[in-house]
């Protein structure tokens, strides 16, 4: 009965080794696209400074926000927004990144600005969770569900990454002669939702094998069988021949008796 316990253990024990094995790219290189992907789509949604969504035309609503009509145009963000500077020297209307971004007056903010915002974050959340997690291939085996989930939480982000596209049908973007066009960080969310589902294809489309699994899952196997044999089963060849041969002796004693 002990023998069959410690035996059970060596099974569990065998197994967990499978799963938690520890070691370079157990995967091989595939899971590498993936994750290189998933961080490329991480690393667009941090190089926005937060004011450079769209560049926005119209004087009601250039006037709504910063209080005056000078300004020609605006480079607008989901949370802040960004004046141009006039140069003289040029007699132009120009960006100063140097300066910081101001932030919107309240009432301008409505409903669809707000689920965009919070699509946004929720997008961020699941990027860097993800591309961190995906990390982890280069070492550790995934299971085929752990592999399904990860690629189900790259098309979410991708899902929720879009979400920041209803900023344009906000009051400012859309109410009178107001117009709001791509700018860089819109552009570059759009790289980022392309990476997303690529990220999700190359995930649904093929589960990579872990290197010598099929060793690994043997060797599981013969420890299950090992634990169900009975003790009086557990014994050498050698000693069924032996028994074999004594038994043919006493039947030729038995013989050489009775003749």
């Amino acid at each position: 009965m002990f023998r069959r316990h410690r035996n059970e253990d060596d099974a569990f024990l065998s197994g967990l080794k499978t799963h938690l094995d520890c070691r370079i790219l157990p995967h091989g290189f595939y899971p590498l696209i993936p994750t290189i992907l998933s961080s490329m789509a991480l690393w667009t949604s941090t190089v926005q400074d937060g004011c450079d969504y769209g560049r926005l035309e119209g004087e009601e609503s250039i006037s709504r926000i910063t209080g005056s009509d000078v300004f020609p145009f605006l480079e607008v963000g989901l949370y802040n927004y960004r004046a141009p500077v006039f140069y003289a020297t040029e007699n132009e209307w120009k960006l100063a990144f140097t300066y910081d971004c101001q932030d919107y007056p309240n009432e301008i903010i409505d409903t669809w600005w707000t689920i965009g915002k919070y699509l946004t974050i929720a997008s961020a959340v699941l990027a860097g969770t993800l591309s961190f997690f995906l990390w982890f291939t280069t070492c550790t085996t995934f299971s085929v569900r752990t592999w399904r989930f990860c690629g189900i939480q790259a098309f979410l982000a991708a899902i929720f990454r879009a979400g920041s596209f209803f900023f344009f049908t906000t009051s400012i973007c859309i109410k009178g002669n107001a117009e709001c066009l791509f700018s860089f960080g819109s552009k570059v969310d759009i790289l980022g939702i392309i990476l997303w589902i690529l990220a999700g294809f190359t995930i649904m489309g093929h589960y990579p094998d872990p290197k010598l699994r099929k060793a690994a899952l043997d060797d599981v196997e013969a420890a299950e069988e090992m634990a169900n044999l009975q003790p009086k089963q557990l014994m050498l060849p050698g000693q069924m021949w032996q028994g074999g041969d004594l038994s043919a002796r006493q039947t030729t004693n038995q013989t050489a008796s009775f003749a």
